[in-house]
This record gives structure tokens, C-alpha cells and sequence, in this order.
């Protein structure tokens, strides 16, 4: 695990921006400018405020509508370089290189550690183990958003944590509630939509003991409280600043426009048009990391398993199915300028949890084919989200606007486009090493779980 680690963080080290990408990070960068050359949550002051749209207004003060938690992390970091002569004003590449790396990537690689780990814990060996860990770093859009300062691998890879915990905590110890509190709300602090992927959480525990979820509660309930707490801060209500349509603000927008209004019911038409962009179009969860395929061969593979995969197999399933709904009717933005729907990070790490038992189950040459491409290919495009995470024209697709980066990174840097060919072409040889060969003998699990401790 610690060898995951390393590799996993050594991999967004080489990744990871130095420069403000987009309104999503640059809300945050100017939260973190703004508090520690300030030292308020007010971003007026900031240079890095100019242009920017992710912002609320409140009591006449601009403020970051992203939650605290990552900017806050980003602060430490940005506190513990300054003796160095690192900030966000004499030196902001540097600065944001490294408030990225050791917050957004650090959580990557504990999210890579965990997929490891869950394998282990379902009894699999430690090759099935590895596949699934680099899978889920290297093979979903948790990559591309590994590399610049946005919440939802953070979130992503706390999830997974909690759940892990909820697991072990089936076999006793407190200490293991007591985990799966702090992640799950961990999870919620980074991104108020994980209050959604916590469903997981709970059909783990449900008939569980009443101990179980008053000690996963209290753990969890200071972090929720201090989120409420700063939510009223910055916004004068305890819901989600996404969801209080009187701060909202955007630049540039005429004073005579109202401001927009979320819970606006759409025509059916446009649910369904949605709908198909999100599963299959220019923000489609199967377009954008086909490795989803295998993931649901592996929750059926797990319904026909023993009770506690058949347990997981139903909280990935509702969690999946209630995160998309949220973001169908709540979140969608058609016209964003991401590479592909980068919600979705937050659901990837769960859905690892059902890759070992696809590819254990996997018959026959023309399975093994399959899971092949689908994860070759899921590793390339996500490879391509590497070069731009955000950008483009509204509504343009990931792929052309990423492809076009791309071609524009060869014309002016030509040895470095040919080395990062390079580099996803052994890339995706070592992982498709490490996938199993349908044998009788290589499909052979152990019998009862291993107990690893992280």
C-alpha cells in the first residue's frame, strides 16, 4: 500500500497544474489568497478574483461559493511553503503546483491505497488488488481532476474510505464507526453532493446495531456542524451556497438580471435530451470512461455472490442511480466547459469497488478481450483530460477541445507530446499486465476475506 502510495502521488506530481484553469479552481486559489494575504474569507481584495464567476455575494462582501474544507488544506500548505518564498503573489506557479499537490493529490493516492485495500478486504489477491488501484487512478476521470485544485477526488476517495470502514466495522471495533463517520463527512465537507453518495454508507450498515451508527454519527456530526456553520457565514442560510439563488453572482452579468433560481422544472423533452448527454453524449459517463461497462458486469457478478458483495452490490447500485438522478435534475450544466461530467469523480472510487469481482468473473477470450479495450481505452481518454480538464467553448466536447489542446501542446513542445505518447503507451501496457487471464486458476479467489488494516 505504501508502494500505491508513492507511485499514485508521483503521478500527479508530473500531472498536476501551476496555473488557475478555470472559474472552478480559481474560486478557490483567490479563497486561499484571500486568507492568507488578508487573513478573511472575503476573495474583494484578491488579484485572482478579477473575471472570476464562482463567487457569492453577501452583506456586501464577494466570497468563494465553493465549500471550506479543500481551501482551507490549501491554506495550510500555502502557509507552510511561505518561508520559502512561495505565495500566491511573488510566486503563483509554484504556489498552486504545490497547494494542489498536497492537498487534491495526496487525496488521490489514499484513494488508490483504499481501492487496494477494499479488494483485499473482499478476499482477493493482490494482483486482482493492484489492477483495481490502478484502474481506478489512472483509467477514470479521478486523473485529469487529480491535477488541479477542484473538491471531487478529495470527496471521491473520502467516500471510499468510509465505506471501507463501514465494511471492517461489520467484524467489530469502534475505532472502524468512528472512521467511517469522519470520512463520510469528510466527504460531505468537500462536496455537499455527498450527502448523496453516503446512501452507500448506509445500506452497508443497515440492521446494524444501534452502536454502530450513533458512533459513525457523533464522529461525523462537529465536521456537518462546522459546514452548516460556515454555509450561514458566508451565505445567511445552512443549505449549500448552489442552492441559495439570492447570493449567486456572475461576471459578467447586467444588474438588471435576475438572478438564476435553482429547483426550475424543465420540460420532459429536456430531461430526456439531458439524460442521453449524461450516459452516452458530450457528458456521457459511459463516453468518457467506458471502464463503466465492467464496473456493471461486476455489480451483477456481486448480486449472484455471497451476502455482503450482494450488500455492496446494492449500495453502489443505489448510489449510482440516485447521484445521477441529483445530478439530472439539480446539477446539470449542458453548456459547462469540462471534460466530461466531472461529478461523476465523485462515484468512481465507489465504483471500483466492483471491478475485482469483474474481473474474476470474466469467461473466455472475447471477455478478457473486452475488459482490454475498455480499459485501454478508459486509460486514454483519460490521459487526453490530463491536458485540459476545463476549458473550451459552452457545450463544446471534451473530446475536441482536449484533442486541440493537445495538438497545440505538440506544435509548441513537440518532444514533450512525444514522450507523454510515449508514456500512456507503457502505461497501458503495464496495467493490461496485471489484468488476470481467464483460467480456471487465475479466477480462483480466497475463500474468506483477508484482514488488512490501513
Amino acid at each position: 500500500m505504501i508502494a500505491i502510495f508513492c507511485v499514485a502521488f508521483v503521478l500527479c506530481a508530473a500531472l498536476t497544474k501551476n496555473h488557475v484553469t478555470s472559474w472552478n479552481d480559481g474560486s478557490r486559489i483567490a479563497a486561499v489568497d484571500a486568507l492568507t494575504a488578508n487573513r478573511t474569507f472575503a476573495i474583494d481584495g484578491s488579484p485572482y478574483v478579477a473575471h472570476l464567476g464562482d463567487k457569492i455575494l453577501y452583506r456586501g462582501k464577494h466570497y468563494s461559493d465553493k465549500p471550506p474544507l479543500l481551501t482551507l488544506m490549501a491554506t495550510g500548505v500555502t502557509l507552510a511553503v511561505a518561508p520559502l518564498g512561495i505565495t500566491l503573489r511573488q510566486t503563483p506557479a509554484r504556489a498552486i503546483y504545490l497547494m494542489t499537490l498536497f492537498t487534491v493529490g495526496l487525496w488521490f493516492a489514499i484513494g488508490c491505497v483504499y481501492a487496494y485495500a477494499f479488494q483485499r478486504l473482499l478476499g482477493f489477491g493482490s494482483r486482482i488488488a493492484l489492477a483495481v488501484a490502478a484502474l481506478t487512478g489512472v483509467a477514470t476521470l479521478a486523473l485529469p481532476y487529480a491535477t488541479v485544485l477542484t473538491n471531487h477526488v478529495p470527496a471521491g476517495a473520502a467516500v471510499l474510505a468510509g465505506s471501507y470502514h463501514a465494511v471492517r466495522g461489520r467484524r467489530g471495533g469502534a475505532v472502524h464507526d468512528v472512521l467511517m463517520g469522519l470520512f463520510f463527512a469528510l466527504a460531505y465537507a468537500f462536496d455537499a453532493s455527498a450527502i448523496v453518495l453516503a446512501l452507500a454508507g448506509v445500506v452497508v450498515l443497515w440492521g446494524a446495531p444501534a452502536r454502530r451508527w450513533i458512533a459513525g454519527i457523533a464522529a461525523g456530526a462537529p465536521i456537518v456542524a462546522m459546514q452548516f456553520a460556515f454555509n450561514v457565514f458566508v451565505s445567511g442560510s445552512i443549505l449549500p451556497t448552489a442552492f441559495t439563488g439570492n447570493v449567486w453572482t456572475e461576471f459578467p452579468r447586467s444588474p438588471a438580471v435576475a438572478a438564476p433560481q435553482p429547483f426550475v422544472l424543465l420540460p420532459a423533452t429536456d430531461y430526456v435530451r439531458l439524460a442521453i448527454a449524461l450516459i452516452a453524449g458530450s457528458k456521457g459517463l459511459v463516453a468518457f470512461t467506458p471502464l463503466v461497462i465492467i464496473v456493471a458486469y461486476g455489480v451483477a457478478a456481486m448480486r449472484r455472490s455471497d451476502a455482503l458483495r450482494r450488500r455492496l452490490a446494492l449500495a453502489i447500485g443505489v448510489t449510482t442511480a440516485v447521484y445521477f438522478v441529483m445530478i439530472l435534475a439539480l446539477q446539470n450544466d449542458a453548456g459547462a466547459r469540462n471534460f466530461g461530467e466531472r461529478r461523476y469523480v465523485d462515484l468512481f472510487f465507489l465504483m471500483s469497488v466492483a471491478l475485482g469481482p469483474a474481473l474474476v468473473a470474466v469467461r473466455g477470450a472475447a471477455g478478457a478481450l473486452a475488459v482490454r479495450v475498455c480499459a485501454a481505452v478508459s486509460m486514454a481518454i483519460a490521459a487526453l483530460g490530463t491536458v485540459a480538464p476545463f476549458g473550451g467553448a459552452p457545450g463544446e466536447s471534451g473530446f475536441a477541445f482536449g484533442s486541440a489542446e493537445f495538438v497545440a501542446l505538440v506544435r509548441r513542445a513537440p518532444i514533450q507530446g512525444a514522450l507523454d505518447v510515449l508514456m500512456l503507451i507503457a502505461g497501458v501496457a503495464l496495467v493490461l499486465r496485471l489484468l488476470p487471464v481467464p483460467t480456471p486458476q487465475a479466477m480462483r479467489v480466497a475463500a474468506s476475506p483477508v484482514d488488512v488494516r490501513t
